[in-house]
């Protein structure tokens, strides 16, 4: 039986599966790299889903255009057409999402007391963790300069119940490019400690009982301060605190009821 004109000129099946899977592979393998870079683990997404779903598509498409009959015309723009909307949906899924920018929370001071209270716990340990890390030797003097450093911090260390908190997150996506959402307040009811970078004798304004409304910002630069001073010399982080700092002008907003 002579195939129909149709069927004579139909683009193959490979070509089909060619064109869709190698275009949703590299969609999903470019596009994290590109829009997404801090997800190391972003490429995969063409490895193990786009792609092999690209070459699904153009099996289904190539039964679905010969069972229809189209002309070659009609199979190639059907081909396109979903080749830009793979890799459209592709990059939209690869657009970042929001990421953590800080919380506000709510407060009641317990006690206050200078950071030296808590360098000696603080030493002890950093020596754990520097006892399990035998590819990263400790700066030298680091126990000595952390005592130093507690001593001589104008700040202080102050245990709270978080009686509520209100997580705010920077929006990452091109049209809405740092813009700060928020979650709204939850209840939350749990004691934790927080660093206080303020002038000296500053827990005669915190007494117990104090309600405190107070912004922490989400640091990651601490990350790679910690990769490069081992320990950390910024006494926050020795002590492995959040600073508790003001709420900021522009999150004011959201620290209301």
């Amino acid at each position: 039986m002579n195939p129909t004109r149709s069927e004579a000129r139909s683009i193959p099946a490979i070509l089909w599966v060619a064109v869709m899977g190698g275009t949703g592979f590299a969609a999903g393998f470019l596009g994290p790299l590109a829009l997404t870079p801090e997800a190391n683990q972003g490429p995969l997404l063409g490895i193990f889903i786009t792609g092999p779903l690209g070459v699904l598509l153009g099996l289904v498409l190539f039964g679905v255009t010969r069972g229809l009959g189209l002309t070659a015309k009609r199979q190639w723009q059907v081909l396109k057409t979903f080749a830009v909307v793979i890799v459209a949906a592709t990059l939209y899924i690869c657009l970042p999402g929001p990421a953590l920018h800080g919380e506000i929370v709510d407060a009641e001071v317990q006690r206050c007391g200078p950071p030296s209270e808590r360098v000696d716990k603080a030493i002890g340990d950093w020596e754990k963790r520097v006892a399990k890390v035998t590819w990263s030797p400790a700066r030298s003097g680091w126990q000595a300069y952390a005592r130093r450093s507690a001593q001589e911090d104008n700040g202080a260390v102050v245990g709270v119940l978080v009686l509520r908190r209100n997580t705010l997150y920077e929006q990452r996506k091109p049209w809405n490019k740092g813009d700060i959402t928020a979650r709204g307040w939850k209840d939350v009811n749990k004691r934790q400690s927080y660093y206080l970078p303020d002038p000296v004798g500053l827990c005669a304004d915190y007494p117990a009982g104090k309600r405190l409304v107070r912004f922490v910002s989400y640091d990651v630069s601490v990350l790679n301060r910690h990769a490069v001073e081992w320990p950390p010399t910024k006494l926050s982080d020795f002590l492995d605190l959040q600073v508790l700092g003001p709420v900021r002008e522009e999150h004011r907003k959201f620290a209301e009821n």
